[in-house]
């Protein structure tokens, strides 16, 4: 990528992964470690506007939460990203102390951790600009403090870029699971095995219930939305601007329903659509990542690529392959081996970014010789999904960034709930699709197995009163196809869509002049695209 500098897996996308406290707020102090003093104006839609103070975001939140201001100073080594060592030498970091509970705020707290590089110029600054990458459960914190997200120059020169961990994520009270078989590796085919996923799913996540405690059951999108809120007033802007990617596009539109009025300058990129419960989002990705491997092969078999001749030739050498690795697995380094479902989820990685196919191409003919490392290392966790992902051994309680994933994506929306229904779209899946329905199907069994009823629900969301936001999508996009965009369009009411040419997930500072041009000059003027901009890839 250009510009949006990132790692494998680190700019996050909606994706199903196959089946397997010290404060630093004060209270109206307004605290600032950096190269200017107050926040200066920040910019919205009629131009630069003075940012009003610190007010009371959500009716019946106590005052010293509602007024905190943010005291930053250095980040701290944890919080820069998995990979990375130490965070930018001038990326500040504070804690935002929000409630647990909304229906009960008065009562406990948790701290929410926040990243920001501020722009180098106070004079020319416009505001803040809050980024979150998406997951669910990734840390848009540590992606700001570490430098991995940058945005585009013309941006990062006017805006401070904020992240946050959501909470439960990262160093925001994160999610705690004790060390635990995850299950087979294998697609559960029958009644048993389905059964036998089901259990170990459902004591994976009341043994990470009874570690976590009350956290669990607040994890909901909706709630880390009024924490957004929270985070507008502490940083002493009037409206937010907010430039949210996947599944953050899902926070912006819960945001925008909530605060109409505070809706500042927002950028929707990989626009995921509420209006959909956890099966028809699973049926959606099913037809988005098999028209983003159409798109591969096509391109895989104008290259003269090993896998086929025809377009039809990559994808039948491709499933095949796939499908008789639950029969056969291909035995990997320190005792990891290459499944069906593993093979998958390394393809449809890959599909993100098609810069990576000539790899992929490579990995899955060494993996049809004998060697599945290249293709387990494209896959989740480098290749390290076991089961136990990336808990702590010999049964300790750690941190677990999948099962905070299926914390949020289980409470967000509704979805099947039995081993049964979970059977009956695997065989709808694999039908519409052989090579990727299986594992996306299966996925499902987190959240139908979650011990705590989902709190959301599916319907379209709407924000009378909000300004016209800016939506990005691929024109193919292996996560959030582009029919997502069109329909959250539609139920905002108001705004432009830029659509970029190819295949991709998150086309924004992502090597595209066109794509870029439309989103800085919203960002920095205030001055919409076009109703729908085409661009280039």
């Amino acid at each position: 990528m250009t510009r949006m500098r990132t790692r494998p897996g680190r700019i996050a996308v909606v994706m199903v992964t196959a089946a397997f406290v010290a404060g630093g707020c004060t209270a109206d102090g307004g605290g600032s470690a950096g190269r200017t003093g107050p926040p200066s104006p920040s910019g919205g839609p009629g131009g630069p506007r003075r940012a009003a103070p610190p007010g009371p975001p959500v009716p019946g939140v106590p005052r010293e939460i509602a007024r905190q201001r943010l005291d930053w100073a250095p980040c701290e080594p944890e919080d820069a990203g998995e990979g990375v060592q130490q965070p930018l030498p001038d990326a500040e970091c504070s804690w935002l102390t929000v409630p647990l509970d909304y229906a009960v705020p008065h009562k406990n707290t948790i701290k929410v951790r926040v990243a920001r590089v501020r722009a180098p110029d106070g004079s020319r600054r416009l505001g803040s600009l809050v980024f979150n990458p998406g997951g669910p459960g990734e840390a848009g914190a540590a992606l700001v403090a570490d430098g991995t997200f940058t945005a585009t120059p013309e941006v990062s020169d006017r805006y401070d870029l904020v992240g946050f961990d959501p909470r439960g994520v990262h160093r925001s009270a994160p999610l705690i699971c004790p060390a635990r078989d995850g299950g087979s590796d294998l697609i559960p085919r029958t009644r048993q095995l389905m059964d036998a996923e089901f259990k170990i799913a459902a004591e994976r996540a009341a043994d990470c219930r009874k570690v976590t405690g009350a956290l669990m059951a607040h994890m909901d999108s909706v709630s880390v939305a009024r924490d957004l809120d929270l985070l507008r007033a502490a940083l002493g802007e009037d409206r937010l601007d907010y430039l949210g990617i996947s599944y953050g596009t899902y926070i912006g539109q819960h945001y925008a329903r909530l605060f109409p009025d505070r809706v500042g300058r927002f950028v929707l990129d990989g626009v995921v659509d509420p209006g959909a419960d956890q099966a028809q989002t699973a049926r959606e990705d099913v037809k988005a990542i098999s028209e983003s491997f159409a798109s591969y092969a096509r391109t895989c078999a104008a290259n003269d690529c090993s896998l086929g001749a025809t377009p039809d030739d990559v994808t039948t050498t491709t499933t095949d392959f796939v499908r008789g690795l639950d029969a056969h697995p291909v035995p990997g380094p320190d005792g990891a081996r290459l499944t069906t479902a593993m093979a998958a989820q390394a393809i449809r990685d890959s599909l993100y970014q098609d810069a990576k196919w000539p790899e992929l191409t490579q990995a899955l003919v060494d993996a049809m010789n004998g060697d599945p490392e290249p293709l387990l290392r494209l896959g989740p966790y480098g290749g390290r999904l076991t089961g136990q992902g990336p808990a702590g051994e010999n049964g300790e309680a750690t941190a677990d960034p999948s099962m905070a994933r299926s914390a949020i994506d289980c409470l967000d929306r509704p979805g099947p709930r039995s081993p049964d229904d979970i059977l009956r779209y695997l065989g709808e899946f694999e039908k519409a699709s052989p090579l990727f329905g299986s594992t996306v199907a299966t996925a499902m069994v987190h959240c139908a197995a979650w011990p705590i009823t989902p709190t959301g629900k599916a319907e379209p969301l709407s924000a009378p009163g909000a300004p016209a936001m800016v939506l990005v999508s691929y024109a193919v996009d292996p996560a959030t196809p582009l029919v997502n965009a069109r329909a959250v369009r539609t139920n905002l009411g108001a705004g432009s869509l830029v659509v970029r040419a190819g295949t991709g997930h998150s086309a924004y500072a992502n090597g595209s002049e066109c794509t870029d041009r439309a989103v800085d000059t919203f960002l920095v003027s205030g001055k919409l695209p076009p109703a729908e901009l085409d661009c280039g890839a």
